[in-house]
């Protein structure tokens, strides 16, 4: 890391000597913590205790919620949606929000709507909570034939649109055929 920081600061020296002006805009940004869930869940017993499982619904639009932790100034969000099939075979999306006035060093919450038929994946929007209405999860029920899941990574810009580090957010969630 010192060697990098060295060699940045000699580079900036030889490139100010041939006359070069360089400048670095804006603290960069890094999302730092991610978790996301759905409008849709239905209930299982593990252990004896009642865990919740989100699910996108492929016959109906589902919200997907990312819940953000980020240092440095956000500007905007930018997603990538990885839908597999059962098959082995995907389709990726990208979705970034509109650019906003930097939030520094906070949380909040972007709401992705996939679209109804979400093997192939659809994306209709993208926001910040700021700008939606806060919904709350539904319960359904659920006949768990399960054709799919999507992962998603995100990363996010600062005021300058630098784009930081892409983060994977751990784990999936599946595509249920039907949600009733």
């Amino acid at each position: 890391m010192k060697k990098l920081a060295l060699a940045a600061i000699g580079l900036t020296g030889i490139l100010a000597s041939c006359g070069a002006t360089v400048s670095f805009e804006g603290q960069p940004v890094s999302i730092n913590g991610a978790t996301y869930t759905s409008n849709y869940y239905y209930d299982s017993i593990e252990n004896g205790q009642t865990k919740r499982n989100y699910v996108i619904c492929n016959d109906r639009s589902t919200d997907l919620y990312l819940d953000l932790a980020w240092s440095g100034g956000l500007s905007q969000v930018a997603a990538r949606f990885i839908s597999t099939k059962n098959d082995g075979s995907s389709q990726t999306k990208v979705a970034s929000t509109s650019v906003f006035n930097p939030i520094y060093d906070s949380r909040d919450r972007f709401t992705y709507t996939i679209g109804t038929g979400a093997v192939p994946l659809s994306l209709a929007k993208s926001s910040s909570s700021i700008a939606v209405q806060k919904l709350e999860a539904q319960r359904i029920i659920v006949t768990p034939a399960t054709i799919g899941n999507v992962a998603v990574d995100v990363w996010g810009y600062n005021e300058f649109g630098y784009k930081g580090p892409e983060l994977n957010i751990p784990g999936t969630i599946p595509i249920v055929a039907s949600c009733n």
